[in-house]
C-alpha cells in the first residue's frame, strides 16, 4: 500500500498545523477524503465544524471547434488524455502498459510540467514497450491546447494514487467525455457513478477496464455525456462562494 502523502510531510510542519487547528473556529475541507486523512493524521475536536466545500470548476467547454496545436509528434490516430503534474503519485507510467495491452489502436497525450525525475520512469516504460509513435510527452501547455485535446480525446485518462480534489477530470467531463480515474483518496467522489474505475494497476486490468468501460460509454453515449456534463456543472464557483459565506456566518454569528 502507498503511503499518504500526509506521511511525508516534516514533523515540525506537522506540529505547526496542529497549533492552527488548535486555534480555529471551524476547518473547511475541498473534500470527504481529505476531511477524512485531517481526521485520521490530526487532533481535531469532534465538536469542531467541518463542512466539506468542494472548488468551482472554471472550464467551460468549448462549443467552437480548436484548432489543432502544433506539435513536434505525428498525432494522426484516436487518442486519449491526461494531464497533470509528473510526479510519482500521478501514476502515469501505468498508461504505458495499459496502452500496449490495449487491441484498440490509440495514441497517448500526456500533458504537464514534466521537468521532474519522475518523467524518466515514464519514458523508460515508453521504450520497454517500444511505443515512441504512440505515447507524446507535451509538457506543459496553453489553456487553448488543454482545450483542443479535451475536445478531441476519445478518453481522458487519470490513474493518480493521491487527490485531495481532483480538478482534471471535472474539466473532461464538462466536455462530456468517458473518464477514466483510479479508485482511490476523492477521485470516486468526484467521478461519480458516470465514471469509469481501475482497482488495481496492473496493465493487462487496466485495458480490460478501459475497453469494457468505452463499450459500456458508447452503447449509452447521449446518457453518458449528459450526466458527465451534468455531474461538471454542480462544481461552480458560485455555489462555493455561497458555501464559504453560510460558514463565515456561522462563526461569526
Amino acid at each position: 500500500m502507498e503511503k499518504d502523502p500526509i506521511e511525508n510531510i516534516k514533523k515540525e510542519d506537522i506540529e505547526q498545523l496542529q497549533r492552527k487547528i488548535d486555534r480555529c473556529d471551524a476547518i473547511a475541507y475541498i473534500s470527504n477524503h481529505a476531511k477524512q486523512s485531517a481526521n485520521h493524521y490530526l487532533n481535531i475536536p469532534s465538536n469542531l465544524h467541518q463542512p466539506v466545500i468542494y472548488n468551482g470548476n472554471p472550464v467551460i467547454a468549448s462549443e467552437e471547434k480548436i484548432a489543432k496545436p502544433i506539435v513536434n509528434f505525428n498525432l494522426n490516430k484516436p487518442f486519449i488524455f491526461c494531464i497533470g503534474q509528473f510526479l510519482e503519485m500521478k501514476n502515469f507510467h501505468s498508461l504505458i502498459s495499459m496502452l500496449h495491452h490495449l487491441k484498440s489502436d490509440y495514441q497517448l497525450i500526456i500533458a504537464g510540467n514534466n521537468d521532474k525525475p519522475y518523467k524518466e520512469v515514464v519514458q523508460h516504460e515508453i521504450s520497454k514497450f517500444k511505443l515512441e509513435d504512440k505515447v507524446y510527452l507535451a509538457g506543459k501547455i496553453s489553456e487553448q491546447e488543454k482545450h483542443y485535446y479535451l475536445q478531441n480525446c476519445e478518453a481522458f485518462v487519470f490513474p493518480s494514487l493521491f487527490e485531495g480534489f481532483g480538478l482534471p477530470p471535472i474539466e473532461a467531463m464538462a466536455y462530456g467525455k468517458p473518464v477514466f480515474l483510479a479508485n482511490r483518496t476523492s477521485l470516486p467522489e468526484i467521478g461519480g457513478k458516470y465514471s469509469f474505475y481501475w482497482d488495481s494497476f496492473d496493465g493487462e486490468s487496466m485495458a480490460t477496464v478501459f475497453t469494457n468501460g468505452m463499450n459500456t460509454f458508447e452503447k449509452q453515449k447521449t446518457i453518458y455525456q449528459k450526466e458527465l456534463r451534468n455531474r461538471a456543472q454542480k462544481f461552480n464557483w458560485d455555489t462555493t462562494a455561497k458555501e464559504y459565506i453560510k460558514l463565515y456566518s456561522k462563526i461569526l454569528g
